[in-house]
């Protein structure tokens, strides 16, 4: 007896246990965009990759340039055959680079750092448009869901209304099987419309990439005063390649400088004939003779700033393309929602308050009805549509402005 007690409190605190985590794995956290973005750039790999590159070109340039490595020989000389012992030393030699030289490097390994700095702030934007994204793309499959549960919810009535009929004797039993048949396909749509959330839901959270679970706040809105400059400064694109084309104008300086002579110096510890120590030394210039070679290289930078030029012509040009065409596209967005907003959804709203009233005594037929109730649903499925492709329009607008 007192086992099977032990038994049935074991069995109960087991299920106590997996009913608690089965609660706290399906908790789900509810979060602002900005609160997302903020997650989002802590954990995006692509931004620490960034980061560690600026780090490396920021130290490149803080370590200069290095010095030419130290020679350390032995050297003998005229010494010969009728015992002359000659004169032996220990050398030490030295090359060194003018300021120029160094000052040069140290100018090309600075602005590498600023090409990194600026490949973060476009990896940070790009991150900042994917995450909005998949935000508003959440949104938009959860008011979905609640559309279609909304028409779920006026076929289940449409369907009450015909069976009390059927019932009655008022009508037949195709109003009331039209009506199952409709409510069957809102049934199944509202399948589709949850699977789509479920889809978005986790493609939202792989972009933030926690053991969370995070939802989306608020609906989809829309300000129809809101259009954006065509302003092209910001754009994190154009300053990358802005960057790059500075790093090619260093580029030719720090080829040019290697014309430049290098100071060559020496010290030398010798002995001759028994005398010990004396001292010798030597200084001069290490100039590059033959400059063919070093010309090419020169050759080869200018055409490289010459190049990075026209990449930010062509650039420029696509963008303003892009840009113009994404305008285009949200001013008739904007129109098309206060359209729906201002013209037709007042009309479907009435409309569906009618309606069923009309056909439940009998001013309209079942077919009216039904093709009224189709009018409805497909109106608020376009309003939705449209806000969602106003903000996704928005969206991309953003990004190519660099807002």
């Amino acid at each position: 007896m007192i086992q099977r007690k032990f038994k049935i409190q074991l069995w109960l605190l087991l299920g106590l246990f997996c009913a608690s985590t089965t609660s706290s794995i399906g908790q789900i956290t509810s979060i602002s965009l900005e609160e997302a973005l903020s997650i989002a750039r802590k954990n995006y790999a692509d931004l620490e990759r960034d980061r560690l590159s600026v780090d490396q070109q920021n130290k490149l340039a803080g370590a200069g340039l290095p010095m030419q490595p130290t020679q350390l020989y032995l050297s003998g000389e005229e010494f010969g055959a009728n015992n002359q012992t000659g004169i032996h030393s220990i050398n030490i030699q030295q090359n060194f680079y003018l300021p120029k030289v160094a000052k040069a490097n140290q100018a090309f390994y600075r602005q590498g750092a600023a090409v990194a700095e600026k490949q973060l702030a476009l990896t940070d934007h790009e991150l900042k448009r994917q995450v909005e994204q998949a935000y508003y793309q959440l949104l938009y499959a959860k008011q979905e869901q609640e559309l279609v549960a909304e028409n779920v919810s006026l076929y289940n009535s449409f369907l009450s209304v015909t069976t009390t009929q059927l019932e009655s004797g008022e009508t037949g039993r195709i109003p009331q099987l039209a009506a199952r048949s409709r409510l069957g396909q809102a049934r199944l749509e509202q399948e589709h419309a949850f699977e789509k959330y479920q889809i978005a839901l986790s493609l939202f959270n792989q972009w933030l990439q926690t053991d969370t679970l995070y939802e989306v706040q608020g609906d989809l809105a829309y300000d129809t005063s809101f259009i954006p400059d065509s302003t092209l400064q910001n754009n994190p694109h154009l300053q990358v390649i802005e960057a790059q084309r500075a790093l090619a104008v260093t580029k030719i300086e720090s080829e040019k400088v290697q014309l430049l002579p290098q100071i060559n110096s020496g010290f030398k510890l010798q002995t001759m004939s028994g005398n010990f120590p004396l001292f010798g030394y030597q200084l001069g210039v290490n100039v590059p003779l033959f400059k063919k070679a070093y010309q090419g290289r020169i050759e080869a930078a200018e055409v490289g700033v010459k190049v990075q030029e026209a990449n930010l012509k062509s650039k420029e040009q696509e963008l303003e393309r892009t840009i113009s065409e994404l305008r285009y596209r949200l001013e008739h967005q904007i129109h098309i929602l206060e359209y729906l907003q201002q013209d037709l959804n007042p009309i479907v709203e009435e409309q569906g308050e009618v309606n069923l009233k009309a056909y439940g005594e009998g001013e309209i037929s079942y077919l009216e009805y039904l093709d009224g109730l189709e009018q409805v649903v497909k109106v608020k499925q376009q309003y939705l549509t449209a806000l969602y492709k106003f903000n996704a329009l928005r969206i991309e607008l953003d990004y190519w402005l660099g807002k």
